[in-house]
């Protein structure tokens, strides 16, 4: 049996005279669903048409009840579609009407197809799960934006997966959205690769050509380049500082022009694309009409919203008279004068914000992606405008197999604004808390769900198991929950038990397992074997306590190193005198030979001192996480690195010895070579030197040995005779040394 006939019942024919007591709620949740859902039945598509008439005829019909909606459409021309909206003025009904209700040339694509505003293809509708033999299946399900909901996630090959990020546009600091959203994602890639065992490649853009960049560079002053790499280092900066791990692969627009313009020549020909006055648009219209393309997969009631479309097109957009269609939007921008430009087919111009993306993914990875990612605020137009494009470049359908959407920060419950004053950023926050209290914020709040930053808050959820948790969306919260129940009985099973009735081996699983969950969390960095050596503390102000001892240490040290080098010159030169002093003529000889040990006893102090200082640099110093080096003027650097940093180093310091001891036997054994071969042509009298020492060249001598035929058989010339006979007396002289070391007359 159909499930469809349970909606039927819901939703009985026409009657006229009961219309105004039909709720308007689940009309307006039907309106939005029913003709996706009908229409993939073909049990029920009399139901289907029914219903759709329906629908038409009452979506003209005025709700009186308003206290909770109100028709914003009564303007409208006779014979358009009224458009619901509640009292907060969001749309029930979106793709009802478009916004741009006075061009009726706006219209949905399935409008045009199907004759009717009301039969839209729902989200998810068009989406195709991989194929899921050969691939490695963990049984997680995610919340994809390309589905509509949770689905099951299958990578496109095997165990490996091509993550493509978006990055920051880097024109001011990081601010708490950036942290909710790149620690979220750092979460779930740390899940997939440390904990599921996927094989992960991410690629994240850097946004350094953009409108608000060459509009905050302009108000300053500064090149556009300079002003975004000083803000691409501070994001760095605050990510690292956040434990979030570093992608794969880091992209940047100003390094990919080539790329995008050879995207959009593939769009255009492909006849999505065409030139007006210089820039290039993107043919959303043209787009709609092929059968095997939907515009506006994630948001659907948004392609014909007026003010996001252009806000899209940024804050130096261009004309809309330069388009089509209002829907259009630019793919490449004609450059205005003070703006960075580059050339390109259709003249100087720049990217367009959402070309960007799809190009350097396209460059970096395979199609299809099989993540995407990206803060909900950027499904649209950016993120749907960006799969219209690679889908329209390579002419497939569906270039993202699934889209990643973290969910909005609040800050005491508002949007964050600088309007509204509570706009923070990173490094503020980490004034005030730790970046493991800002992690576990975002752990303990849903991924794909708005996250509120309030200081006094806190937030509770129910027990569940953590790997149930994991695979089911990523819900970190109840994760969290899962450890936190599991500490609480560990430490009952502690205090109910005396010293040797405890199981330590048992408690040893329990705390490594927990240790091993938070470090995929990325709360701590250790591994399992280093436990104890967290810092119970875990705050900046802990760790600014350990930087000034080490600064403290290093600056005694520097003094000590420094005494102990000049105290060492001087030895050197008071020992040097001694020696070469005559004994006896002002002093005794008892005296001088008590100057001497002295002083080398003095000099022996010296080198313990430079022994102790290496050693707490090389020694004690890395035992503790802390990597100590000396400049050449004699001052120091240090930092603080983990183990394995510590052992690269320690590995990297041991091959640069060992390089460095191979070049010096390289080199004595070359120079021995050399000067033993030097040795041999001494030996050789001056009437042999051609004969014996250059026969390879030479076919006869004369008497003299002077070389009379080459070894081709020609003839030595007068000149050539000439500058050996140089040669030979020049050697002459080299062989009457020798002889003179030797001994002989």
């Amino acid at each position: 049996q159909c499930r469809c006939s349970s909606l039927l019942l819901r939703f009985p024919p026409r009657n006229a005279s009961n219309r105004a007591l039909r709720p308007a709620k689940p009309f307006a949740l039907f309106h939005r669903t029913s003709c996706a859902f009908f229409s993939t039945h073909t049990c029920c598509s009399s139901a289907f048409l029914s219903l759709r008439n329906y629908c038409s005829t009452a979506r003209n019909f005025h709700v009186s009840d308003s206290r909770r909606f109100s028709s914003s459409s009564a303007s409208a021309p006779s014979g358009k579609p009224r458009n619901f909206r509640d009292t907060n003025g969001s749309s029930l009904s979106p793709r009802v009407q478009p916004s741009f209700a006075e061009k009726p040339s706006l219209k949905m694509a399935t409008e045009e197809r199907n004759g009717t505003a009301c039969c839209g293809p729902a989200v998810g509708e068009h989406w195709e799960m991989p194929t899921k033999e050969g691939k490695l299946l963990t049984g997680l399900m995610v919340n994809n934006s390309m589905a509509g909901g949770k689905v099951e996630f299958v990578p496109q090959k095997g165990n490996r997966v091509c993550w493509y990020g978006c990055g920051p546009t880097v024109y001011d600091a990081s601010h708490m959205g950036h942290a909710r959203t790149y620690v979220t994602f750092d979460v779930i890639r740390r899940i997939m690769s440390d904990y599921l065992n996927y094989d992960v490649t991410m690629c994240m853009n850097i946004t350094d050509i953009d409108d608000k960049i060459i509009k905050r560079s302009t108000e300053q002053g500064v090149d556009f380049l300079t002003l975004a790499r000083h803000w691409e280092k501070e994001f760095f900066n605050d990510m690292t500082a956040l434990n979030v791990r570093l992608p794969t692969v880091v992209t940047r627009v100003s390094e990919y022009i080539p790329e995008v313009v050879a995207l959009i020549e593939r769009i255009v020909k492909n006849g999505y694309g065409y030139e007006s006055q210089g820039s290039v648009y993107f043919d959303t219209q043209t787009f709609r009409k092929n059968e095997k393309h939907v515009y506006g997969r994630m948001e659907p009631t948004s392609v014909s919203d007026e003010a996001r479309v252009l806000e899209g097109e940024g804050e130096l957009g261009l004309t809309s008279s330069e388009k089509r269609h209002p829907c259009d939007f630019a793919l490449w921008k004609k450059a205005k004068e003070g703006e960075p430009s580059w050339d390109s087919p259709w003249g100087k111009g720049r990217p367009g914000w959402h070309i960007e993306c799809s190009a350097m993914a396209d460059s970096i990875l395979p199609f299809p992606l099989d993540i995407h990612s990206g803060g909900i605020d950027l499904r649209f137009p950016h993120h749907d405008n960006e799969l219209a494009q690679s889908e329209a470049a390579n002419d497939r359908p569906q270039w993202v197999n699934y889209f990643l959407h973290s969910g909005h920060l609040h800050i005491h419950g508002a949007k964050m604004s600088k309007s509204l004053k509570n706009f923070i950023t990173i490094k503020e926050c980490l004034s005030r808390f730790t970046a493991r209290q800002i992690r576990l914020l975002c752990l303990m709040n849903r991924w794909d769900s708005f996250m509120n930053y309030s200081p006094d808050g806190e937030t509770m959820q129910q027990a569940v198991d953590v790997h149930k948790a994991i695979l089911d969306n990523f819900s970190t919260p109840e994760a969290l929950v899962a450890l936190q129940h599991l500490m609480s009985a560990a430490n009952t099973y502690l205090n109910q038990k005396t010293g040797e009735d405890v199981k330590a081996p048992l408690v040893k699983e329990v705390a490594k397992y927990i240790f091993h969950m938070l470090k995929i969390f990325g709360v701590v960095e250790d591994d399992e074997d280093n436990m104890a050596y967290v810092k119970s503390k875990g705050s900046s102000a802990a760790a600014e306590e350990v930087d000034g001892l080490v600064q403290c240490l290093g600056a005694f040290r520097e003094i000590v190193r420094t005494s102990a080098s000049h105290g060492m010159r001087v030895v050197n030169q008071d020992l040097k005198r001694v020696a070469a002093s005559p004994v006896g003529s002002e002093v005794s000889p008892s005296e001088e030979e008590g100057k001497g040990d002295l002083l080398a006893s003095l000099s022996e102090t010296m080198r313990s001192l430079l022994q102790a200082c290496d050693d707490v640099r090389d020694k004690k110093l890395p035992e503790l996480g802390i990597l100590l080096q000396d400049r050449p003027d004699g001052t120091f650097v240090f930092k603080r690195v983990s183990k394995e940093e510590l052992q690269r180093a320690k590995e990297l310091k041991e091959e640069e010895e060992r390089k460095r001891r191979v070049q010096r036997e390289e080199q004595q054994r070359a120079a021995a070579e050399l000067q033993a071969k030097k040795e041999r042509e001494r030996q050789v009298p001056a009437a042999d030197y051609f004969r014996v020492l250059h026969a390879e060249l030479y076919a006869t001598f004369d008497d003299q040995g002077v070389p009379l035929t080459l070894k081709t058989g020609e003839p030595v010339s007068k000149t050539q005779r000439q500058k050996m006979l140089k040669q030979m007396e020049k050697h002459q002289r080299v062989h009457e040394q020798w002889l003179a070391s030797q001994g002989h007359a």
